[in-house]
C-alpha cells in the first residue's frame, strides 16, 4: 500500500465548502465529478468504453507515438513519473512499461489526483510495470493548489517526467501550471488534450460521445448523491469561449430542486439551468501555442487517426 499525503484542499469539510459554492452559482464544477467512489467508478468504466483515449486504433497511438520521443530525449539519468490527475494511472502506466521496454531500469512514479480511491488505484497500476518504484501518492485539488512542488519534495534523482493526460479539456487551460510547477531544468511534460478536427460532422461526432446512457449516468452520480432526483435530462451542447469551443452539459429543472450538502440547503428555482460538465477542445496549434507561452520547448504533437486526441511532449529548458 502506498503512503498518501492528503493535502487540506481534500479533506471532507474543503470538499463541503467547495461544493456548496458551486451548487450557488448553480454548478457542479468537473472535479466533483471524480471524488466519490461510486463517480471515480463509474468514470473508469465511461472512459474505457467511450473516450477514444483509450481506443487502441486512435487515441493509444497517440500516447505510445508521444512515449516514443519522450524516451528519444531523456538521458541516461533516473526517470520519475509524476501523473497530475491522473485518474486510475492506465496511461502512465503505459508510459512507464514502454520506459521500461527500452531497457529503463531506475524508474519510479507517483500519482497526483484529486480522489484518493484514484491515487491508489493509479499507484498500483504504476508498480504493476515490473522495476518501478511507485511507494507514494499525493491527493490534492490542483485547482485550489495549482503549485505542487512543496508537495512531492525532496525532489528524486535524475530527470522528471510529468504527465498531464486529459486535464487541459476537463479543467481549462489554467490546469497547464499545476504540471509546470514540478518541472525543473531539462525535465519533459506531456501533456493531452481533446481537439476538435475540423471535418465534416465533427462536432455531432464529438457531442455523441457525451450524449449517452453512461455518461448521463456518472454526472448524475453527483446530483443524486446532494438529494437531486428527476431533475430533467442533461442537454449536451457546444459553447464558445475565449480559450476555444467547449462540450457544456446543462440540466434544466421543470421545477424547483433543492440540494443538501451535510445539513446545508441550497435551493434552486425552475427553469435556470445547472451546469454539470465542461470539456474544452483544442487543435494541435493552439496546444502547442499554450505550451510555448509557459516557456516550454515543443518537441512534437502526436495525432490520433481520428483527429480528436493529442498529445505533446515539451521541455523546460
Amino acid at each position: 500500500m502506498p503512503d498518501v499525503r492528503i493535502d487540506e484542499s481534500v479533506t471532507p469539510a474543503a470538499h463541503r465548502a467547495g461544493l456548496i459554492a458551486a451548487l450557488e452559482a448553480r454548478r457542479v464544477d468537473n472535479r466533483f465529478h471524480y471524488i466519490g467512489d461510486l463517480a471515480a467508478s463509474r468514470w473508469r468504466s465511461l472512459a474505457t468504453s467511450h473516450s477514444p483515449a483509450h481506443d487502441a486504433n486512435d487515441g493509444v497511438r497517440a500516447y505510445d507515438d508521444a512515449a516514443r520521443v519522450a524516451i528519444a530525449a531523456l538521458g541516461d539519468k533516473p526517470v520519475h513519473v509524476v501523473g497530475v490527475a491522473c485518474g486510475d494511472g492506465v496511461k502512465e502506466r503505459r508510459l512507464l512499461g514502454a520506459l521500461r521496454s527500452a531497457g529503463r531500469e531506475h524508474l519510479s512514479a507517483t500519482p497526483v489526483d484529486i480522489s484518493l480511491s484514484l491515487v491508489m488505484a493509479a499507484a498500483e497500476a504504476m508498480a504493476a510495470v515490473p522495476g518501478v518504484d511507485a511507494a507514494d501518492g499525493v491527493a490534492v485539488d490542483i485547482t485550489a493548489v495549482p503549485d505542487l512542488s512543496p508537495l512531492l519534495a525532496p525532489r528524486r534523482a535524475g530527470t522528471r517526467v510529468v504527465t498531464l493526460f486529459g486535464v487541459l479539456s476537463t479543467l481549462g487551460p489554467a490546469s497547464l501550471t499545476a504540471g509546470i510547477s514540478l518541472l525543473g531544468p531539462g525535465d519533459l511534460l506531456l501533456v493531452s488534450a481533446n481537439l476538435l478536427p475540423g471535418t465534416p460532422g465533427s462536432r455531432d461526432a464529438v457531442i455523441a460521445q457525451y450524449d449517452n446512457p453512461p455518461t448521463r449516468m456518472w454526472l448524475a452520480t453527483v446530483l443524486e448523491e446532494i438529494g437531486i432526483h428527476d431533475a430533467g435530462e442533461i442537454i449536451f451542447r457546444w459553447h464558445q469561449t475565449p480559450d476555444g469551443p467547449m462540450v457544456v452539459g446543462e440540466v434544466m429543472p421543470v421545477g424547483s430542486v433543492n440540494a443538501r450538502v451535510e445539513g446545508v440547503t441550497v435551493g434552486m428555482p425552475a427553469g435556470e439551468p445547472i451546469r454539470v460538465l465542461e470539456s474544452f477542445r483544442y487543435t494541435p496549434e493552439t496546444l502547442e501555442s499554450l505550451l510555448e507561452q509557459a516557456g516550454l520547448t515543443v518537441l512534437h504533437v502526436s495525432i490520433s487517426p481520428s483527429g480528436e486526441e493529442g498529445v505533446a511532449v515539451a521541455r523546460r529548458a
